[in-house]
């Protein structure tokens, strides 16, 4: 009678590995050839810059060379590796938990915590990713023969999810004049801790590169259509209107103007030559994407991405652009994005 418990244990598994394999099966059998970079060497919850190209892949898979180099200013040159999987502000980040004696370095790895973090709704599980810093046109790889790309994962890094979502500032306290969360605010809870204990509640900052304070993407789009707005109902007092009319062509001009993206764009080339581009929204705000003006969202998982149309290429090359940029066009939010799961054609 002793060896009861376990005969029910064994029929038990038996039926649950019965109902499951299908279910197996499907985990294990489309990824046998995707390039994932965990065969790269990385220490648990870290990440890591290179000097120069560095190759992933084997013989199964295929292989590629990503490009890195030295010398970046903001972040990395090209891609980074990482494993790093944080999705909330960094606590050294608040005022209220930030200790005071932190140097400029210790300061720049508490934002590299989000940098070099892969944003999803959960525990990320695709082990090792890359970071790739747009900047520069220096985030490529390139194939070591040509052949087509069937498709990429993509991901927001964290550091540009909770920017895109909340700001540089997160509070409860909204300047609505500035459309930026007050640091003196009222104090929130961190996003995806789940903790209720209200003396872990706190406001947050976190700085886009060279220490800009960014706007999330509702407001920033709010101070553009008030922009907008302003110059239509200058134009109608300009032209003798009356206030009135004014006010009518500062609604109409608020209420037309549609904006509020973030943009990835992959390219393809063989021999040099542009074989195609590839665009996918990693922030996208309503009536932007006239094939789908309903959609309002900020990436927050991995996304496939179908690269065939890009045809036969020996060379990927990513870019990111933004309708939130200074005065110089340059884009507010980091230039950063995750990548894994790459599949070439057999």
């Amino acid at each position: 009678m002793k060896f009861f418990p376990k005969y029910i244990i064994a029929i038990i598994t038996l039926v649950l590995l019965s109902s499951c394999e299908e279910d197996i099966v499907e985990l294990r059998v489309p990824y046998p050839n995707d390039i994932t970079f965990s065969d790269l060497e990385l220490g648990r919850f870290t990440f890591k810059t290179y000097e120069a190209p560095f190759k992933a892949g084997d013989v199964a898979s295929g292989i590629i060379t990503a490009n890195a180099a030295a010398g970046g200013v903001n972040t990395h040159v090209g891609f980074a590796l990482s494993n790093q999987n944080s999705r909330s502000y960094p606590w050294y980040t608040s005022p209220k938990f930030a200790p005071k004696n932190l140097s400029e370095s210790q300061k720049q790895q508490v934002i590299d915590s989000s940098a070099y973090s892969v944003y999803t709704l959960g525990v990320n599980r695709t082990e090792n990713f890359l970071v790739g810093n747009t900047a520069g046109d220096n985030a490529y790889f390139t194939l070591e023969k040509p052949g087509v790309v069937e498709h990429v994962l993509v991901a927001n890094t964290s550091y540009n999810y909770l920017l895109t979502q909340f700001g540089s500032v997160y509070s409860k306290t909204l300047d609505t004049s500035t459309q930026s969360y007050k640091l003196d605010g009222a104090e929130v809870q961190n996003p995806n801790i789940l903790n209720n204990n209200i003396s872990q509640y706190a406001t947050f900052r976190l700085p886009s590169f060279n220490d800009v304070e960014a706007l999330r993407m509702t407001g920033a789009v709010t101070m553009e259509r008030r922009r907008i707005g302003e110059i239509a109902r200058a134009a109608v007092l300009d032209a003798g209107g009356t206030v009135d009319e004014g006010k009518v062509a500062y609604l109409a001009a608020y209420n037309a103007y549609n904006t509020g993206f973030v943009t990835l764009t992959i390219e393809g080339y063989l021999n040099g030559s542009k074989t195609g581009d590839v665009d996918e929204y990693l922030c996208l705000k309503p009536g932007v994407d006239p094939e789908n003006p309903e959609y309002n969202f900020t990436l927050n998982d991995w996304r496939k991405v179908d690269l065939t149309p890009l045809g036969q290429v020996d060379k990927v090359l990513f870019k990111m652009s933004s309708s939130y940029v200074d005065e110089q066009g340059n884009m507010i939010y980091p230039t950063l994005f995750c990548l894994d799961g790459i599949r070439l054609s057999k």
